[in-house]
């Protein structure tokens, strides 16, 4: 190999480097410029706004607390009344389940066949009463707290508010005093043929 050939040869992988080296240098600055303008359009997205002078008063906060607390009071209300009418309707239930027991040991003396059942169900029917005496207890300190929401509102002059949960204080109150007289009333229609009953099994 001359001389001149072996110049030739390193000329041509110069050239080579060059053709393929050349496009990196050229896009390097495009890339750059892009992930600047992405971070540049981040940032702002990201930006942390100053909340509004107006949302920091004291007076905005309190009443903000208020509606707040009208809100809490009136779900616990709703939640409250719903679990004692669910609770109503299952003891009710199975005092319905005892009242039919007692009828048919009265009139088919089946008195040693429900013996086991009438036990058992008047052991679940305890445990509801229980359960709904606790609710009703429960829900005059709800209504306390009904109370005094309505009065806060009253006093900020948010009157609307007031008349609104004063009304589902009341209808709330309305509906629970109804599941309660419903209770009584077949209680008393439990008792009457519990007595019958045990009348029935002793006579001779």
């Amino acid at each position: 190999m001359t001389c001149q050939q072996g110049l030739e040869g390193t000329n041509c992988l110069e050239n080579n480097k060059r053709w393929k080296t050349a496009p990196v240098m050229c896009l390097s600055p495009l890339f750059v410029n892009c992930s600047s303008q992405r971070e540049s359009k981040i940032t702002e997205e990201y930006k942390l706004k100053l909340p509004d002078v107006d949302t920091l008063t004291y007076n905005y906060m309190i009443k903000q607390s208020t509606l707040n607390a009208v809100n809490n009071a009136s779900e616990l209300l709703t939640i409250t009344y719903a679990a004692i009418e669910a609770a109503s309707v299952e003891y009710r239930t199975l005092l319905i389940k005892l009242i039919n027991l007692y009828k048919d040991t009265i009139e088919n003396e089946f008195a040693d066949y429900h013996g086991d059942a009438i036990v058992q169900i008047r052991g679940e029917t305890q445990d509801k009463k229980e359960m709904l005496t606790q609710l009703i207890s429960f829900m005059q300190y709800v209504r306390k707290m009904a109370d005094s929401a309505t009065e806060i509102c009253y006093t900020y002059g948010m009157n609307n508010l007031c008349s609104t949960l004063s009304q589902r204080v009341h209808d709330a109150i309305k509906n629970v005093e109804k599941e309660i007289y419903n209770n009584q009333q077949l209680e008393k229609e439990y008792l009457c043929i519990q007595q019958e009953c045990i009348i029935k099994t002793k006579e001779p």
